[in-house]
């Protein structure tokens, strides 16, 4: 079983180029794209192909070292991340996922930015040896991802990575490109595989693990109704950003999350005893009584209204994604 390393993620993204799976073959003066069609070496310098490419945040995509090509225009690069030969090929491509940017998205979300951090979240999901999906070995999971969170990060995420790779889903995390307001996505790569891509948005490990948890929610509920799922960071959440249609989907996603990390009977009993004090010894506690970690239930509590925002937060582990925020 691969074993992709949360401490590995840098040179996993160093190594990105290297990938032969998707990668273009150059003949003569023509490239051939991944899904063996030409790109056109006469076309790819054209004014309107690099006014299509110039949508598409290409500088901070190599800031933070996406597995874009070197050595070619932004164009080319951009087609062969793709494995398409043409824009007109790569619209055609991507459909599902201007699906998806409509239903959870602002409308001033940068559609391309969106799509690329997808199809990064695709590549390095291709390097993890997957099983066939098991629906019963994930659901079974749960209880274990849930003491994973009382890991320390690294180690709970790194084993979370592991046993979704055993039950045919590949967990991803891949650096936040601007623009793109996501906290993470959910999709089936295949009838036997599925994806869950995780941004490095977020700094403390409550609101990881909600949004790991959402998206294996929405793996678990709605595979027969949705192939692709792209989730708002909480901020750019609310009824002016999700679609009607997709309301249900994220609400049942979102209690599934909540309700899988901590009972709603057991923190109305913690409630009833402790409700008037809720100091930091007792939701520490509390937190090992249910087996999850202590800043799971700060962040409970303070999206519940319970706790303000700056209190409890001294519970929470604070994640270093240093290789995300490299300039």
């Amino acid at each position: 079983m691969g074993k992709f390393s949360f401490n590995k993620i840098n040179d996993l993204f160093r190594a990105a180029a290297d990938i032969e799976a998707d990668t273009p073959i150059t003949v003569g003066a023509t490239t051939v794209g991944a899904e063996g069609y030409l790109i056109s070496p006469q076309l790819v310098q054209s004014s309107e192909w690099s006014d299509w490419a110039s949508k598409f945040p290409v500088k901070d995509m190599r800031r933070l070292r996406f597995s874009l090509p070197s050595g070619t225009s932004d164009a080319e690069a951009i087609l062969r991340f793709f494995g398409a030969s043409s824009p007109d090929r790569w619209q055609c491509m991507w459909p599902t996922a201007s699906i998806a940017l409509r239903q959870t998205q602002k409308i001033d979300a940068r559609r391309e930015a969106v799509v690329a951090w997808i199809r990064e979240a695709e590549i390095v999901a291709e390097q993890i040896l997957l099983k066939p999906f098991d629906e019963a070995g994930l659901r079974s999971s749960l209880k274990e991802f849930r003491q994973l969170t009382r890991e320390p990060f690294e180690v709970g995420i790194d084993k979370a990575q592991e046993i979704c790779s055993a039950v045919g889903v590949a967990l991803v995390m891949v650096p936040e490109l601007p623009g793109t307001r996501l906290s993470g996505c959910a999709r089936w790569l295949s009838r036997t595989n599925a994806l869950v891509g995780l941004t490095t948005r977020y700094k403390k490990d409550d609101q990881i693990w909600f949004t790991f948890f959402h998206e294996i929610g929405h793996i678990l509920l709605h595979r027969d109704q949705l192939s692709l799922v792209i989730d708002n960071a909480a901020e750019y959440l609310g009824d002016d950003v999700i679609d009607p249609e997709m309301a249900r989907y994220e609400e049942e996603a979102d209690q599934f999350a909540a309700e899988t990390l901590i009972s709603p009977f057991a923190l109305i009993a913690f409630l009833r005893l402790h409700g008037k004090t809720l100091t930091n010894n007792e939701i520490h506690d509390f937190a090992n009584s249910i087996g999850v970690g202590p800043g799971i239930v700060v962040g409970r509590l303070q999206r519940e209204g319970i706790l303000k925002w700056h209190q409890g937060n001294a519970l929470k582990q604070t994640i270093d994604w240093g290789f995300a925020e490299e300039k």
